[in-house]
């Protein structure tokens, strides 16, 4: 899978508009949603870079764990514990772009599907226009499912939306 995400996410348009993104593969499934949140995007940031407070608002999610010490930074591996079911599920993953108060963008690559995430923060009036995107590859017999994720993943992603929103407005205000 190429960055095209990332590289996608640096040329967003001034103003809220976005191109047109390409697909990051021909079976890629893509979902993007934004939103305005009153806080600054280096608040903003800081919540989605904290991986601790991401089972907070993704909804599935048990935990994000980096497997190196210190401050996030581009190339640092995760894992993605999520609830599958009755089961829990596991994805491995890496931080592929990341600019504090701008982008931050992970893939996770698990035995089902591949899934790129990635958020653009722009600073709009007083808080930030916050854009979140995600391409999903499903990989062997989950291919078969693409219709069914392509149609829950609107939904899944305006509810993470909203519980981030939520996260971003009880954090305190700062900067």
């Amino acid at each position: 899978m190429t960055n095209r995400l990332t590289l996608y996410l640096l040329h967003i348009l001034p103003g809220g508009t976005t191109k047109s993104r390409p697909p990051v593969s021909n079976m890629s499934i893509s979902f993007e949603q934004s939103m305005f949140v009153p806080r600054s995007p280096e608040q903003v940031f800081d919540v989605i870079d904290d991986f601790s407070v991401t089972p907070r608002w993704l909804e599935r999610c048990i935990r994000v764990q980096k497997h190196q010490p210190g401050p996030n930074e581009v190339g640092d591996s995760l894992s993605y514990v999520y609830l599958d079911g009755l089961r829990n599920g596991v994805m491995e993953g890496k931080i592929i772009a990341r600019s504090r108060a701008e982008y931050l963008s992970c893939r996770y690559t698990g035995r089902k599907m591949t899934v790129q995430i990635a958020f653009h923060m722009r600073p709009h009036g007083n808080g930030t226009y916050l854009t979140h995107c995600i391409d999903i590859v499903p990989r062997g017999l989950t291919r078969l499912m693409a219709p069914l994720i392509r149609r829950t993943l609107p939904g899944q992603t305006s509810t993470a939306m909203a519980r981030l929103r939520s996260c971003l407005l009880r954090s305190p205000l700062h900067h």
